[in-house]
Formats: structure tokens, sequence, C-alpha cells
């Protein structure tokens, strides 16, 4: 089992976390507990996967959504942006998860071929709560921090 590695950057409330996980001859098995690891209640999960090498997905923030990434096979890189700072990380292993708050710019690209990110969410799908251009979003989070 991996020691629990939190990694809270430079980026507003993202957290870049090493999941526990536990290996034996039967094979290996990564845990993430609701409120310990996962900060929120899941009320949606889905699945992304088959994007082309190139392709890039994401490309939004929420309003109010929390969300939990990880690369359950192959790996992509998430930038993640909060209006000031910038930062990216690799998502490579099923045992790496990455809290992303609400109102934070979210870019998920360099997918490997057989790249499949699960991605837990704090609530239903609804469009209105999505922010696609990213001056709105940069001028919205201004806006928030007074």
């Amino acid at each position: 089992m991996h020691a629990l590695d939190t990694i809270s950057g430079p980026v507003r409330g993202v957290v870049f976390q090493t999941l526990p996980r536990f290996d034996d001859q039967r094979g290996a098995l990564t845990v993430a507990e609701i409120r310990q690891h996962i900060p929120f209640a899941i009320e949606r999960l889905f699945l992304v996967y088959d994007v082309p090498g190139s392709d890039v997905r994401g490309e939004h923030a929420h309003l109010n959504l929390h969300q939990f990434l990880v690369c359950a096979r192959g790996s992509c890189t998430v930038l993640v942006d909060d209006g000031e700072h910038r930062q990216e990380f690799r998502l490579d292993s099923p045992d790496l998860g990455l809290y992303l708050p609400p109102m934070i710019w979210s870019v998920q690209h360099q997918h490997s071929r057989d790249a499949v990110l699960m991605v837990a969410a704090s609530a239903p799908y609804d469009p209105a709560d999505y922010i696609h251009d990213y001056d709105t979003f940069r001028q919205l989070a201004r806006t928030s921090k007074g």
C-alpha cells in the first residue's frame, strides 16, 4: 500500500492525491472513500474513452459541480486553471486522483490510445452549470473572489 500522498498546488482548491493501493498475488485494488478521499457525495459517474490522442476534452468550468478524476486505464493530462494560476497533472495510474472544486477551468488532453477517464460528479448533468467561454470564466472567477 502506498502512503496517501496529497499535493495542493497553486490552483485554488485542486488536490492531486495518491489513493490507497493494495497489491497481492490476486492483483491490485485501489480505494477512494467518500469524505476521506472524495470530499463530496457522488451523484453521477461517467467514463471518457476512445478519445483520439490529439483531441481535447473538457475546456469548461462548472459553477457549482465538484468532480473527482481518475484515469482507470492508460493516461491523460489535465490542465487546471482558477483564473489566476494554471497547473498540469498527469493521470497515468488508477491510484492517482484529482479533485476539482467548482469554478476551476479544466482541459483534458494527451490521451493515450487506451485511456479510460472516470469522473465522479457531485450532481446530475445540468447544462446551466457549465461555463464554456474562458473569458466569461475569468470574469466570474475575478468577481467571486471579491
